[in-house]
């Protein structure tokens, strides 16, 4: 018996690949594939030679023309050779290359699902993306749309390339169904600190023509303004320099007196003109201290230039070192700019104040040109969000303004849009003037079902603008309007608008976290019983009286029948408010969703809710109450005994069509070799290549005669047993015959094999 070997990893320089022959195993090898660290690491395969966890499949080792169109894929799509375009095995590794930020006018043709897949699972933030399959989603409309918006969203808010964008968009109309833009470039900092600046220059201004032309009296002599000067040339350079300065300063000692018989007057006109002429003295005493300067720096530079020149010294030439190593090397340091002593002596504080009150007006924060939805006519999806570039903690209030310049021009792309379905403008500050732009264009789109305008914070003015927005023709599936400030105003107006017959219904209504009072809740239901709208109400966080919502909900549940889903968290009811309630939900038989969470209610409250939803769900199957069907309750709970998962269900219909496939499917082909080329293989050829190589072969067991061979074949075609290729067991004449045929990729372990039989 051999000793167990201790060390588990096997040499190193056995380098013997394998995979597996079996077809089963060959099918499920890539699936099953194990890694091969943790087999090297067990106990069991520390006598293994062969690791077929470390095959080089294409993935891993490609073949040099897979390299070189690798190599072709990073320089973009533009320019792909022929021979790679004919070969699709060429293509697929050139579509798997393809870097995803290549240029939108290189790839915008490009068909391959895998890449337009990679293209949006790495700039789209729906991480659940990930799940769906190539089938089960528009890849390629989804992955154009992001590298569209991420042009429009790059594009600075002074600068908008009409031409350009009006060119792509028009190459990728066709496939683009929903485009969600969010991060909006703002108008830069410079451009607010530009307006103020011409703001201010506005004001008026005292120039120095102005000043110049006042006439300034004198009752005393002027201080002399010339002093005596040294040299000549000093006096000629000192009279251009004084006559020019007396130019700029322009004074008129003329003055004139007037009399008037009010005493106060006169002297206030007299201290007017003793102010005027000390500060004209004052002006000259400056100027003369300024040419007294002047000339001193002159004589003190001309006296500088007289001295002779001392001889600089002679720089020593230093030696220099041998270097040993790169630590050896001696390095100077920089030398001191001075900037860390330095003190920033700002006011950081005041700087901060300044700011905080610098107003930003929402006329001036002018976005790109929002008109180029017009292009996209096959829109069905479109989400707008005014969120600023994402800055995370570095946020400002400017980023998230926008002007009713930018609605304009969004209402005139909307308008082009007839095959919009879903409108979300969320995030964003609304008033009434934005908002009338928007529903304007918004009547006009025929196919429109769901509209949201959460998170806007629209006040109650904007209730008219809503009302009209429900008024339209085809009625909405779905209104959202959570997180705004919404209350009388605008529930009168909706509810108006629900009183309106129409042909289709308005399924949901979205008030959650408003400003609803007692009075705005009962407009609205008021508004909403007796019609066929509102299937699903959402009233959670509203502010109303706790006892005034449970009156009216509670009517909604009695009479209002086409309520079928109730959201009302975060409203404190109490104990003594959820009885009542729970009452009135009892006595409905419709609705199969009530959320009531954080409404201080008993957990027997809460049950009792939960029981009622549930018997309403019960209800809704229709084999329940199908007396003619099932006559007894016995026959309902065999039939609901039947029912499966969806997801099991499906799982059986498969697996059953896969079972009406396999009888029709061909059965394998049994292994008949022909008579004369099994007489044929009774000797061996002349050539032997193991002869030639120097290796001999071992001897096993006799050949069996001709005759027992051809009985052999003729049972084994009379079996038909399944056809087994086993391409190890090959004799010289077969494999000489069969080399050149295209086969598998382990041939050569025949060879490898008879080798190590010889060692």
């Amino acid at each position: 018996m051999e000793e167990e070997d201790t060390d588990y990893l096997p040499p190193p320089n056995i380098n013997s690949l394998s995979i597996p022959n079996d077809p089963v195993l060959l099918a499920v090898y890539e699936l099953y594939k194990p890694p091969l660290t943790a087999n090297r690491n067990l106990l069991s395969e520390r006598n293994r030679e062969t690791y077929a966890e470390a095959f080089n499949d294409a993935d891993q080792v490609p073949t040099l023309a897979d390299l070189c169109v690798r190599q072709m894929a990073k320089r973009g799509n533009a320019d792909v050779p022929d021979a790679v375009r004919q070969d699709p095995q060429k293509m697929r590794v050139h579509y798997d290359s393809l870097d995803v930020e290549v240029p939108l006018r290189e790839c915008y043709f490009v068909e391959d699902a895998s890449f337009w897949r990679r293209v949006v699972l790495a700039k789209s933030s729906e991480t659940c993306l990930a799940l769906k399959s190539l089938q089960d989603y528009d890849w390629r409309g989804k992955g154009l749309s992001l590298k569209y918006v991420e042009l429009v969203e790059a594009c600075p808010a002074a600068l908008w390339p009409e031409q350009e964008m009006t060119e792509l968009a028009a190459l990728i109309k066709d496939h683009v169904r929903s485009m969600d833009i969010r991060h909006l470039q703002p108008p830069s900092e410079y451009a607010f600190r530009k307006a103020e600046r011409e703001e201010d220059d506005l004001e008026p201004d005292i120039t120095s023509e102005e000043s110049g032309s006042m006439e300034i009296s004198s009752d005393e002599p002027m201080t002399p303004e010339d002093g005596e000067e040294e040299g000549e040339e000093e006096e000629d350079e000192a009279g251009s320099t004084t006559r020019a300065e007396k130019k700029a300063i322009g004074f008129n000692t003329s003055f004139k007196i007037s009399f008037s018989g009010d005493e106060d007057d006169s002297d206030n006109e007299r201290r007017k003109r003793r102010h005027e002429r000390n500060v004209a003295r004052q002006r000259l005493r400056d100027l003369k201290a300024a040419r007294d300067a002047e000339h001193e720096e002159r004589r003190r530079r001309r006296s500088a230039m007289r001295k002779p020149k001392e001889p600089e010294p002679k720089k020593k030439k230093k030696r220099r070192q041998r270097i040993k190593g790169a630590f050896d090397i001696r390095v100077e340091p920089e030398p001191d700019d001075g900037d860390d002593r330095v003190l920033d002596k700002r006011n950081k504080q005041r700087y901060l104040a300044h700011l905080k009150q610098v107003k930003y007006p929402e006329e001036d924060c002018t976005h790109i040109d929002l008109s180029f939805l017009r292009h996209f006519v096959n829109l069905v999806s479109l989400n707008l969000e005014f969120l600023g570039p994402a800055l995370g903690r570095k946020y400002h209030e400017r980023n998230a303004l926008f002007s009713i310049k930018d609605m304009i021009r969004l209402a005139r792309g909307l308008v082009a849009l007839q095959q919009l379905q879903v409108f979300r403008f969320r995030n964003s500050r609304l008033s009434t003037f934005k908002l009338y732009t928007v529903c304007r264009a918004l009547r006009t789109l025929p196919l429109l079902e769901v509209v949201d305008f959460g998170y806007n914070q629209m006040t109650d003015d904007c209730g008219p603008e809503l009302g009209t927005l429900v008024e339209r023709l085809g009625m909405l599936k779905s209104l959202e309007l959570e997180y705004n400030r919404l209350d009388t105003r605008a529930m009168s107006a909706i509810g108006a608008a629900l009183q309106r017959s129409n042909l289709s219904r308005l399924e949901y209504l979205g008030l959650a976290h408003n400003k609803l009072s007692g009075d705005s809740l009962s407009i609205l239901c008021n508004g909403i019983k007796d019609t066929e709208h509102v299937e699903e109400l959402d009233v959670s966080g509203i502010e109303a009286n706790p006892r005034t919502v449970v009156d009216q909900i509670g009517y909604l549940l009695r009479h209002h029948e086409p309520l079928r889903r109730l959201k009302m968290v975060a409203i404190p009811l109490g104990s003594k408010l959820g009885i009542k309630l729970i009452c009135a939900l009892a006595v409905n038989k419709n609705v199969t969703q009530f959320d009531c969470r954080d409404c201080d209610l008993d957990e027997k409250e809460e049950f009792e809710a939960n029981v009622a939803v549930r018997r309403n769900i019960y209800g809704e199957n229709s084999f329940v109450t199908d007396t003619k069907r099932f006559p007894s309750i016995a026959d309902v709970l065999e039939f609901a005994k039947t029912l499966k998962h969806p997801m099991v269900q499906k799982v059986e219909n498969d697996m059953a069509k896969k079972k009406e496939c396999l009888p029709y499917c061909p059965t394998p082909t049994p292994s008949v070799r022909s008579l004369p080329a099994q007489s044929l293989v009774a000797e061996e050829s002349e050539y032997d290549i193991w002869q030639m190589l120097g290796i001999t072969k071992k001897v096993t067991k006799d050949d069996s005669p001709v005759e027992e061979l051809v009985k052999k074949e003729s049972s084994v075609s009379v079996i038909k047993e399944p056809f087994v290729y086993k391409p190890n067991e090959f004799n010289m004449e077969e494999f000489r015959a069969h080399v050149l045929l295209p086969g598998p990729s382990n041939r050569h372990s025949y060879f490898m094999k008879e080798r190590r039989m010889d060692y």
